[in-house]
């Protein structure tokens, strides 16, 4: 439950005020957009509804979570990825690598499906669910990592000053000499590296 209060709350905040305050609306008083907010609460309640109803056509519900991952978060994470290393990344590449991505991961779905199960796809077939979800991954990481550059080169740039904090490169990293290993990131994240390791191979 806290979880779904949580995910209800964010999509009617980012909805409001990111989106249709910003964009679609600007200059509103703050009664319309406690309005507006109030049916953004509604729809993601009933659309969180319809998805239950979706989530009992799958084997299980770890299938539609890691489909939902391929289709959101890996488009996502190439957004980040060059966000935080490629100063040259613009607003409009990011929005249109990430429905690029997204629209890759819907056309990878639409067009495969899973040996045995009732989606049968025109192009190939997988063995099972979590095959099909780790490529449609890649498909939408790939789409969004692309687009994302090739836009990024046809539109303006941000000012460098505007990207300090934000981007790797311009950003002043602070010194870790003369702190105790234990304090050191690099140390740590060795020690947490080596251990990952291990345990998968212990666990193998």
């Amino acid at each position: 439950m806290s979880g779904m209060a949580g995910n209800v709350t964010a999509f009617n905040t980012v909805w409001t005020y990111d989106i249709y305050q910003t964009y679609i609306k600007p200059g509103a008083d703050d009664a319309h957009y406690l309005w507006m907010g109030r049916m953004a609460t509604v729809f993601g309640t009933l659309a969180s509804i319809g998805t239950a109803y979706v989530a009992m056509s799958f084997n299980n519900i770890m299938d539609l979570l890691q489909l939902v991952f391929s289709f959101i978060n890996a488009p996502l994470f190439a957004t980040f990825l060059l966000g935080m290393f490629w100063k040259r990344t613009t607003a409009n590449g990011a929005f249109w690598g990430l429905l690029g991505g997204t629209g890759a991961a819907a056309v990878h779905y639409a067009l495969t499906g899973v040996a045995g199960a009732h989606r049968l796809g025109w192009l190939h077939s997988y063995p099972s669910d979590m095959a099909q979800n780790f490529w449609g991954a890649i498909y939408a990481w790939t789409g969004c990592f692309v687009l994302t550059i090739l836009i990024s080169f046809f539109t303006r740039r941000r000012d460098e000053k505007d990207l300090v904090g934000l981007v790797y490169s311009l950003t002043p990293r602070p010194s870790s000499a003369g702190l105790a290993w234990y304090r050191r990131p690099l140390v740590l994240g060795v020690i947490v590296l080596v251990a990952s390791v291990a345990l998968n191979l212990y666990f193998w």
